[in-house]
């Protein structure tokens, strides 16, 4: 940062010196003409002293000295810059703005040193997440879910609610009504970005009270969502990933690789890694889906226990994997490597999960009044 500051400071110094050399010249070239109309003047002068007697030359001079003064009056019209000149130097309020929309000089993520070090499992309890506001007969289905703080939020599809739960204490803090709520991702300090079944993606306020902010239509399916520096992330339960600004438009679209094979039969839930250089997007036909933050393929990982719906991160640099038809839960690397299976057997068909990686808690989702609640440790403690 230091070095591109000083090398638009060295910039901006040579543009001002450039500019000065320039009006610099022009002003000594001005001075010169001057100097050569006065001299000019005071040969006509002394040409009309030495013609006295010779009534022609007289004339001729005068008329020549006459033109001369009318020229000298026009130019001094036309010079009136020059007789208070000054270069002002205006600060870029481009820059100026760029820098005050920033928060910080980049992202940081914490890389601990307990990457690719396996877990040990344990189950803690079942958290109830059906309330007595939910209008539907059938069982809450928990799609998504996102770690905010100490908090843990929920989509809660059958019952059109996003609930936050306290993870300590397992106990409901608030709830919106949000439609056909699928997959939620955070994108701000105080906003998350629900994607809402056909063509919708909600923003809602997580400051104090949830409560419904702006939306933005899509022309596709919502279905899984990532965000990652201002761009949205979203998945159609199908053949499709997309990358979308803010205001949703489409940046990029993409259902195939290099050589046009389609790259999806199932496209779920995503995730970035820790680093924020892969993008990672479940498939429970095909894999783990690989891509770069500008959403080029990389790879699938087709190992034939990785088949996942919902995927997470834990801020250690693993990923969290569970795989809905096989009903388990797979650790794998940074880069998507299957590492280990560390829930062998879920109580349901697992649909989301998420890890708060401080307190050492991954929440599972199903299609159930419940969601399963584990607690971490290392197999190497």
């Amino acid at each position: 940062m230091e070095k591109f500051l000083k090398k638009l400071e060295e910039a901006s110094i040579k543009e001002i010196e450039d500019d000065y050399k320039k009006l610099e010249s022009q002003i000594i070239a001005e001075r010169q003409r001057y100097e050569d109309s006065i001299d000019e003047l005071k040969n006509l002068k002394q040409l009309i002293q030495q013609a006295s007697g010779n009534i022609a030359q007289l004339f001729v001079c005068s008329k020549l000295a006459e033109k001369k003064c009318t020229t000298l009056r026009d130019d001094e019209k036309k010079r009136k810059t020059f007789k208070h000149a000054e270069i002002k130097f205006v600060p870029s309020e481009q820059l100026k703005s760029s820098i005050e929309k920033m928060k910080n000089l980049g992202e940081t993520s914490a890389i601990s040193s307990r990457t690719y070090n396996l877990y040990k499992v344990t189950k803690i309890c079942d958290m109830k997440v059906r309330l007595k506001e939910d209008t539907s007969e059938d069982y809450c289905i928990i799609l998504g879910s996102c770690i905010i703080d100490d908090t843990v939020i929920f989509t809660n599809y059958e019952n059109d609610k996003l609930k936050r739960f306290d993870i300590s204490s397992s106990s409901l803090i608030d709830y919106c009504e949000v439609p056909d709520p699928l997959g939620v991702c955070r994108v701000g300090e105080r906003e998350v970005a629900v994607a809402c079944g056909y063509s919708r993606v909600q923003f809602v306020s997580i400051h104090n009270k949830l409560s419904l902010l702006r939306s933005i239509k899509m022309n596709h399916m919502c279905y899984g969502t990532a965000y990652s520096n201002d761009k949205l992330y979203i998945t159609d339960q199908y053949k499709s990933l997309y990358m979308c600004d803010m205001s949703g438009n489409i940046l990029k679209t993409v259902t195939s690789d290099n050589s046009g094979q389609p790259i999806f039969e199932c496209s779920n839930r995503i995730t970035f890694n820790d680093k924020k250089d892969r993008l990672f997007v479940g498939d429970d036909e095909k894999g783990l889906v690989c891509f770069n933050a500008e959403c080029d393929y990389i790879e699938t990982v087709t190992d034939s226990d990785v088949r996942p719906d919902g995927v997470c991160t834990d801020g250690y640099g693993n990923v969290i994997v569970a795989n809905f038809w096989l009903q388990t839960i797979v650790q794998c690397s940074r880069d998507g490597q299957k590492c280990d299976i560390i829930v062998n057997k879920t109580r349901e068909y697992p649909r989301s999960v998420s890890i708060h990686h401080g307190l050492r808690k991954m929440f599972v989702g199903y299609r159930s009044d419940t969601v399963e609640v584990y607690n971490l440790t290392w197999k190497s403690d």
